[in-house]
């Protein structure tokens, strides 16, 4: 989407400055319009930072802008008491800017090229939360007193906090996600396509395209029976509203810095939300997971290996899979939350089908854990999934659009007791009869 362009030009009368001014706002038009993609804040911020430049060396003719000029701003910036980050953050806006120069034969050479920082490293402005953090944080009103405040979106201030430890995805990334976006696949599970394509979805680069399979814990914590409570509502999290710039999570993250801060208790300003990718991060390599993978579940580019630029453009999904059923944060339990029993996601190996009708599998768990339990079926349809004692047609966890369960549950009173000698019988030989279906 395109942004009104104000126009800058200096106090002075003389015409040489309005003229190097418009050459300024040439360029800057010139650069905004290679792309319709970039957000209206980047549009914003590189307009800023060229006319500051712009104003800096006095509004000095492109062609005649050097190395040393360059220079002489990065140090302005870092004398200003902006960090090193902010200032290289600025110079490598101005090469981007410079380009658009070169394409368009306003200058032969980027002045930019090579400057670097000087400075000395700083403290790292975000780390990863600890156990002991993440422990408060899952304990503290939202999770314990059922507290969800307006302003953070209702639902999406117990949910974002949870994907964000267990996909490593930015906070903006999930607050825009469509129920259209959790997708299931058949022998795999469930798992959230990140990506640009809804309408308003933006992301931070191309690479940021991802899938990121929901973790075992999330469907514990019902977060597969959330998404399936949605029914047709476009968003994921329907109550988060744009703030001024846009942003879907921009009121939520302001809620969460303080929620962080006083209700949470964790003072350091180092730990935010974006600390939980941090965190993310980290448990994927103490648990061996490789880097390639758990740099496609994050979206960070893996430029330093020219191998991983061959192949489909989407990573597969079986490693995807098979890297978060390893992941693991040892030292923080959240069995207080869970809605189901914690597994890993069922499997064609993990079942034993007994019947099909109407679209719905139904079948026993092959899991010798679960036959320890009361017996009970699962029954499947279209990526949904429910559990139902047998005995008292009662649903232990889960969930099923109410006209299939209804179905399941009309199944199960006409088929009880062949289910319940089914059930005793295949605890013994690990095999179970299939009963008709319903008609």
């Amino acid at each position: 989407m395109d942004i009104a362009v104000s126009q800058y030009h200096p106090s002075s009368t003389d015409s040489s400055y309005h003229s190097d001014t418009d050459h300024y706002q040439q360029l800057f038009e010139l650069w905004n319009k290679a792309s319709k993609s970039r957000r209206n804040t980047t549009v914003e911020e590189y307009q800023r930072v060229l006319f500051q430049f712009a104003d800096f060396v006095g509004y000095k003719a492109l062609t005649e802008i050097t190395r040393r000029d360059i220079a002489d701003f990065r140090d302005s910036v870092l004398a200003s008491g902006k960090s090193s980050t902010t200032a290289t953050h600025k110079v490598g806006m101005l090469k981007s800017l410079f380009v658009t120069a070169i394409n368009y034969e306003l200058l032969e050479q980027n002045p930019a090229e090579t400057i670097r920082s000087q400075s000395k490293p700083q403290i790292k402005q975000r780390v990863a939360f600890s156990a002991e953090d993440l422990q408060r944080i899952f304990t503290s009103r939202i999770y314990s007193k059922g507290f969800r405040p307006k302003g953070a979106g209702r639902e999406a201030a117990y949910w974002l906090p949870l994907l964000a430890l267990y996909t490593g995805a930015r906070v903006e990334e999930l607050a825009q996600l469509l129920v259209s976006d959790i997708y299931y696949a058949e022998g795999l599970g469930h798992y959230i396509n990140i990506s640009d394509a809804g309408e308003d979805q933006k992301l931070k680069n191309a690479g940021s395209r991802r899938r990121v399979p929901v973790h075992p814990l999330l469907i514990s914590c019902g977060f597969t029976d959330y998404v399936a409570a949605l029914g047709p509502a476009p968003r994921l999290f329907p109550h988060l509203k744009p703030n001024p710039r846009g942003k879907l999570a921009g009121y939520f993250s302001n809620f969460f810095s303080g929620y962080l801060r006083n209700d949470v208790g964790i003072k350091d300003t180092r730990k935010v939300f974006h600390s939980f990718r941090h965190t993310f991060k980290d448990v994927c390599r103490k648990v061996g997971i490789e880097e390639a993978v758990h740099d496609a579940l994050t979206g960070h580019s893996s430029a330093s290996s020219i191998g991983r630029r061959y192949g489909n453009e989407q990573y597969p999904l079986e490693p995807l899979f098979e890297a978060i059923e390893r992941f693991e944060i040892t030292d923080l339990d959240l069995s207080h939350l869970y809605v189901r029993p914690l597994t890993r996601q069922l499997r064609a190996g993990d079942l034993k089908m007994i019947s099909v009708f109407f679209g719905i599998l139904v079948a026993f768990s092959a899991s010798k854990q679960q036959r320890d339990k009361a017996p009970f079926i699962i029954a499947m349809w279209q990526g949904n999934d429910v559990a139902i004692d047998i005995a008292s047609n009662d649903v232990i966890w889960g969930q099923l659009p109410a006209n299939k369960l209804l179905l399941v549950n009309a199944w199960v009173e006409i088929h009880r007791d062949e289910l319940l000698a089914s059930w005793y019988a295949g605890c013994l030989t690990g095999e179970f009869f299939k009963l008709d279906p319903l008609r």
